[in-house]
């Protein structure tokens, strides 16, 4: 079936309206796209005014090597434009809305060009118009009429290669991944190192070193030679040679790279997939079975397993995370680790252990739920399950990260080892201050967690209620352990430590043992309606 224009808009518009009724059914990720816009709004005023500025200083001659600058921001857009492509295709534009059905009545490629026309109308239309006046303003400025086109031309290349070739990578590596078991079970592994690589890249400030390799190997390729098309066009000296040529070369690549990605496509969304086996989950019961009743035991090995099969499910619980940036930033920009850093964990480590199985206990069950309420004690057994889920995976984490950081801190070793004592000691009463808090606030239904997955996760209110709660709690722990404070109140700072450990695990303790009878008892009253 042969791919024609009027099928391709037509399947452009629809996906359009259905990306839109979904954003309009989702308040959060509205209001994200709001202030996605806002922040993007500055960004498209200030590149017409560059533009304008630019021209400006290549037109009088100031910049004593304008081929080079010239080709770096060709770079530049080249390569900004593949990363969006990456990322449009591996969080939406490859896994397009009942998919098997329109493949039932389109081709392939004529399903590709629909959404690649979406694409084009909410993205590239946007970004023709902010080059067009880039290309105006920048051609006023320096006096070249004929700069405005050629500007336009570039930048219509760069970018349209760029997504084409961040697109084609991520076909790639999705290919690679529906066909090979073992890449299927490292992509969780994979992410989450890409991931603190992306973190570390601008903690450490250091993407000036990741993109300096990657501009001296594509600013001598047509890519940075499509950058001398605005020389040209201002009569400045540059190659008319290697000008030309990158365009030929450009939408050479367009016309061979557009089957190239619909064969890649047609990989992908024929393929057939692979079924990864799951070891079976009495070897991880047996050996909590020691520990914990039988029921609790299974609670236990199910919360791991569903966090192991689909990490999306918990990754609300790392928001608390965000809090550590700045005394990580801290510690990289010095050289050494300070105060802050083991203070901010000792309450980020209860927040998250707190956050992680409990704070969801019936919601999380799911269509298994009638069948838990028939066993014996529900309440106790799936409460206590949760409850330890969370303890035997945050209560280590937490003491570990807290006494290490602690010691190369320039805190005293008294100090490292109340803190220490203190973080545990809170952490074990946030699993159950979370489980009341969760099963007053339950929710059921699956939610959008990324543009392209959907989970089962604590509600939004829970999740603010709880961080607000475990805050108070912790805070007594934390501001025991400022040096400042005990300075203050001209009393050793051993003594303000304790009173600050005691206050904080009385009060979790008491909170921790009213919401945990109320959810065991939320629990076994549970009916359906």
């Amino acid at each position: 079936m042969s791919v024609t224009l009027g099928r391709t808009r037509s399947i452009g518009r629809t996906e359009i309206r259905r990306r839109w009724r979904s954003l309009r059914a989702q308040p959060a990720q509205l209001a994200g796209m709001a202030l996605s816009v806002l922040f993007l709004l500055p960004v498209a005023i200030g590149l017409p005014v560059a533009a304008y500025f630019g021209g400006g200083i290549l037109a009088e001659g100031s910049i004593g090597a304008p081929v080079d600058g010239t080709r770096r921001v060709a770079v530049t857009i080249w390569l900004a434009a593949a990363a969006f492509g990456g990322f449009r295709g591996y969080t939406m534009l490859l896994d397009p809305d009942c998919r098997d059905g329109l493949l039932t009545t389109v081709s392939h490629g004529q399903l590709l060009a629909g959404l690649l026309a979406a694409e084009a109308a909410l993205f590239g239309l946007p970004a023709l118009l902010v080059c067009s006046a880039a290309g105006a303003l920048f051609a006023v400025s320096a006096g070249a009429p004929l700069a405005a086109p050629a500007l336009l031309v570039a930048a219509a290349l760069l970018l349209s290669t760029g997504f084409g070739t961040g697109l084609a990578v991520v076909l790639l590596f999705k290919n690679a991944g529906v066909r090979s078991r073992l890449l299927a079970r490292l992509r969780t592994l994979a992410f989450t190192v890409l991931f603190a690589a992306y973190m570390g890249v601008f903690l450490t400030q250091s993407v000036g070193a990741v993109l300096d390799p990657l501009y001296w190997l594509f600013m001598p390729t047509p890519i940075g030679w499509l950058g001398e098309i605005v020389l040209v066009a201002m009569g400045i000296e540059a190659s008319t040679l290697l000008a030309g040529s990158a365009v030929v070369v450009g939408v050479t690549g367009l016309a061979v790279g557009t089957p190239v990605l619909g064969q890649l496509t047609a990989w992908l969304w024929y393929a057939d997939g692979i079924e990864t086996e799951h070891s079976a989950s009495s070897v991880g019961a047996g050996r909590l079975g020691g520990l914990l009743p039988g029921p609790m035991a299974g609670v236990v090995t199910v919360d791991w397993t569903r966090a192991r099969r689909a990490p999306v499910s918990i990754s609300y619980a790392l928001y608390p995370l965000f809090f550590l940036f700045v005394p990580i930033a801290e510690t990289i920009e010095t050289g050494r680790v300070g105060r802050l850093l083991p203070l901010a964990l000792s309450a980020c480590g209860p927040w998250i252990t707190g956050a992680l199985f409990t704070l969801n206990v019936v919601g999380n069950e799911g269509s298994v739920l009638p069948s838990t309420l028939l066993a014996p004690n529900p309440g106790r057994a799936l409460v206590g399950g949760h409850i330890a889920a969370s303890a035997l995976v945050g209560l280590p984490l937490t003491g570990v990260a807290v006494a290490a950081t602690g010691l190369v801190s320039p805190l005293s070793g008294a100090a490292v080892a109340t803190l220490t004592i203190g973080s545990l000691l809170v952490a074990a009463t946030a699993g159950p201050i979370a489980t009341g808090i969760g099963a007053l606030l339950p929710r059921y239904e699956a939610v959008s967690v990324s543009r392209s997955s959907e989970a089962v996760i604590p509600s939004t209110f829970a999740f603010g209620i709880y961080s607000v709660v475990i805050g108070i709690v912790a805070l007594p722990l934390v501001v025991g352990h400022v040096s400042a404070v005990a300075g203050f109140l001209a009393v050793p700072p051993v003594a303000i430590a304790a009173v600050g450990i005691g206050v904080s695990t009385v009060v979790g303790a008491v909170l921790g043992a009213v919401s945990t009878g109320y959810a065991i008892q939320r629990v076994d009253r549970f009916k359906f309606d």
